[in-house]
């Protein structure tokens, strides 16, 4: 029960003192609100000397102490504290933040002493394997043979000490039930568990100030397209400013920090609505123009692919046509040149008769002239 106590406290204490010092780092207007303080119902445990701890250490020592000597000490050093309820016979009342828990005191003592007997040290010192006797040697140290109590102190100062120095985030376990079976919820016993860890008044105060943060960058980061796009200013506190005054979100439901955006406790829900529909509208327009693209590319494809086919039948019927024109005038070429042959068989014979010769005169003509020559040549 103490771990839970130290828990809490250091829970609401590290959650408000760090909400307060950044709200006045970053010169916001906030009411401080007041939680409960457990440090008193802790000090009753754990306080030097006449805490629960210290006093049942000092009983156990004592050698005749008992139980109930025990509970009528607490009851003597304690009676002054308001979270202590003396009760008759062997125990005591604590006051939690949630409700009353009665201690009962039988067995205390001895379970705070935790003594080992001495026939099992014995035992396991004359063993032959080493690990039982390196038990027995760390058995017989004094420092070792400490209370639950002194241990429990320890192990909660070095609690302390690692809370300290890290940033703490609380996980809160809740049973469902008290039987500890699946698929059964139980109203009180949940609502009786949120009161007793404080988490309820931790969310009330959380709500009443400013849970949602954000810095400027952050801000403009994630909206800043929702501005038009003719937006010209590159301030991320201004853009921020825009953003809000263009969504009408009320100015009492949030502030403008030095370096952040505090809202009111659902109120970054409009802007995320916006923000969800604006990138839906995205999405599809990214969508269609993707598949418009897509659409352009498979038609001109379609397109160069039917004119290749229409040229490619075109210039083979040029080829077929110039083939044939090629091979008709290989066919009539030899006609034209015996036409051109006749011809000209035809103007000599033309030719000899207009000149009033036929071809035996001339050669009748042709012999006599070379006879004659021979004659006078003798």
């Amino acid at each position: 029960m103490p771990h839970a106590i130290f828990i809490l406290v250091s829970q609401s204490s590290d959650f408000f003192s760090a909400s307060w010092s950044e709200y006045e780092l970053n010169g916001i207007d906030w009411i401080k609100v007041g939680f409960v303080d457990n440090q008193e119902c802790l000090d009753l445990f754990e306080k030097k000397s006449i805490g629960v701890m210290s006093l049942l250490d000092e009983e156990s020592t004592i050698p005749n102490a008992t139980d109930l000597s025990f509970s009528n000490k607490v009851r003597q050093h304690l009676s002054a504290n308001s979270c202590f309820r003396g009760v008759k016979g062997g125990g005591f009342c604590v006051l939690h933040s949630a409700f009353e828990v009665l201690y009962d005191t039988s067995g205390f003592l001895e379970k705070n002493r935790d003594t080992l007997h001495t026939e099992t040290i014995q035992l396991l010192s004359v063993c032959q394997a080493q690990l039982p006797q390196a038990f027995a040697s760390k058995f017989r140290n004094k420092s070792y043979n400490q209370s639950v109590a002194s241990k429990f102190k320890a192990q909660l100062f070095r609690l302390v000490q690692q809370l300290e120095t890290t940033t703490p985030h609380f996980i809160r376990c809740i049973k469902p039930n008290g039987k500890k079976v699946p698929g059964l919820y139980e109203n009180e016993t949940v609502l009786e568990q949120l009161r007793s860890c404080g988490l309820l008044e931790v969310v009330k105060i959380a709500r009443s100030g400013y849970p949602t943060r954000l810095t400027h960058q952050e801000f403009t980061r994630r909206y800043g397209f929702l501005l038009p796009e003719d937006f010209s200013c590159q301030d991320p506190l201004s853009t921020s400013v825009a953003i809000l005054q263009k969504f009408d979100i009320l100015p009492e439901m949030y502030q403008v920090g030095y370096k952040k955006l505090y809202f009111r406790a659902y109120q970054i829900d409009i802007l995320e609505k916006m923000r969800k529909l604006q990138r839906s509208i995205d999405v599809r327009k990214n969508f269609h123009a993707h598949r418009a693209c897509q659409n352009f590319h498979e038609l001109k494809e379609g397109v160069l692919t039917l004119q290749s086919f229409i040229r490619g039948e075109t210039d083979r019927k040029q080829y077929s046509a110039l083939l044939k024109m090629k091979e008709k005038d290989a066919r009539s070429k030899p006609d034209v040149q015996l036409k051109a042959v006749v011809q000209i068989q035809s103007g000599k014979t033309v030719l000899f008769h207009l000149c009033g010769f036929s071809f035996d005169v001339i050669m009748s003509t042709s012999s006599r002239y070379t006879k004659l020559a021979g004659t006078n040549a003798l």
